[in-house]
């Protein structure tokens, strides 16, 4: 049972004062495409700019994990008071589940504790959700009276080919109509010569690898497609260094079949052997890290590259987005943060830290504007790893172009 705060008039002023320690719990879930931001972010909202002690079952969390749970003193951003504590947990499971499971109420496990190392789970409900993309184009939208969604940052995605030797190493490019009917092919795959334009790979197949559909960065890769009816999904079985149909979901029963996460696909992608002749679609984080050397595997699409001036198997001394800012490249989508409008769909079963410091927490964190947000934010964060040459996602101040709907028309 967590600790309250008690309200008392003091000096003639109503005021709510803490008269004994608290700790206030945040739950956060959502999308794998943008777990690095958002870990960075929480640190941020922390006073001195970094938890007193974080975990993510095994040891100290990595920005690259799944879960991890942080907690300390957030007193200068108004988030705890003196001697309160402010514990963030955070499980990401994909943008849809993560929109469903927000929308829901459903149970999620969360690591308990913030001690590297601890594994103890708890069972909590979700107080705010990063999603990859819009609610509405998703299996479970949320209903937009109940709801915040803000608009946080603009998440750039990418083609990738697999490190395994052979034609797959040919492929350069990837068109929005080549996407179409690969998604659209009864085995999941097509002739290699469809990507590489050489008749002799006609009898060689290339796959496509799939997250699950509770997956933002699938439902963009859907709808840059204009994709409508069945897609067809198959697993690369290392032990059997092949293809094999999916019979059974790799993700929760609800949102499959495909791989759960991000980082999943980035696995299968660096498998090396012969028979792994795929392509598969990620974050630029996770695509960032399938070879030595930074985005050497990532595809052309359309012609074009996100990140200007890139020279394929050299490393981008800076990070310059000018073609999606500008709207040459298309493979994008808002990133958005959602959580509840109004106190009554705040009323979760553990969540301690009020209606109002909720709103706080997330004002924070979405904070955007013409200059660096305040420190917490994602606008802050992205801001500073832009100015280190290492961001992966595109502050909302620095695109000059727009979209109405995921996978729609951009225009100035």
């Amino acid at each position: 049972m967590k600790k309250s705060l008690l309200f008392s008039l003091v000096g003639g002023i109503i005021g709510a004062t803490s008269v004994m320690a608290a700790n206030f719990d945040l739950y956060i879930t959502g999308s794998t495409a943008f777990r690095a931001q958002a870990f960075a972010a929480c640190q941020g909202l922390y006073d001195g700019g970094a938890p007193s002690s974080a975990n993510n079952g095994v040891g100290a969390p990595a920005s690259s994990d799944a879960q991890w749970t942080m907690t300390g003193t957030a007193v200068n951003l108004g988030i705890t008071s003196v001697g309160d504590t402010l514990t963030i947990h955070a499980l990401w499971t994909g943008s849809v589940q993560g929109l469903s499971s927000l929308k829901n109420k459903d149970q999620l496990a969360f690591l308990a504790s913030a001690t590297p190392g601890a594994t103890t789970l708890h069972t909590n409900t979700a107080s705010a959700c990063f999603s990859d993309v819009f609610s509405a184009p998703t299996l479970d939208p949320l209903p937009s009276a109940s709801f915040f969604e803000q608009p946080v940052a603009v998440q750039p995605f990418v083609f990738v080919k697999s490190l395994a030797s052979g034609g797959v190493q040919s492929v350069t490019n990837i068109t929005w109509q080549q996407l179409n009917t690969i998604l659209g092919s009864s085995g999941g795959s097509v002739p290699l010569s469809y990507l590489s334009g050489k008749a002799s790979d006609f009898t060689t197949n290339i796959y496509m690898v799939h997250r699950t559909t509770d997956s933002g960065t699938r439902v963009t890769t859907v709808q840059e497609a204009h994709k409508i009816g069945t897609i067809h999904i198959n697993y690369y079985d290392p032990t059997s260094d092949s293809y094999i149909p999916a019979t059974t979901n790799r993700g929760p029963t609800q949102f499959g079949p495909g791989y759960v996460g991000g980082g999943d696909v980035k696995g299968v992608m660096q498998v090396g052997t012969i028979g792994n002749q795929a392509i598969g679609y990620l974050s630029m984080s996770d695509a960032k890290g399938i070879s030595g050397v930074n985005w050497s595997q990532m595809l052309r699409y359309n012609g074009e590259y996100p990140i200007a001036n890139y020279v394929p198997g050299v490393a981008p001394t800076t990070n310059d987005y000018t073609p999606i800012c500008t709207g040459k490249y298309s493979f994008w989508a808002f990133e958005c943060l959602d959580w509840p409008q109004s106190s009554q769909y705040a009323t979760y079963s553990d969540q301690n830290i009020g209606f109002s410091r909720l709103n706080n927490a997330m004002s924070i964190l979405s904070a955007t504007g013409s200059g660096a947000g305040p420190t917490g934010s994602i606008d802050n964060q992205i801001f500073l790893s832009e100015a280190a040459g290492t961001a992966v996602a595109i502050r909302l101040g620095d695109i000059l172009v727009s979209r109405s709907a995921v996978g729609g028309l951009i225009s100035p």
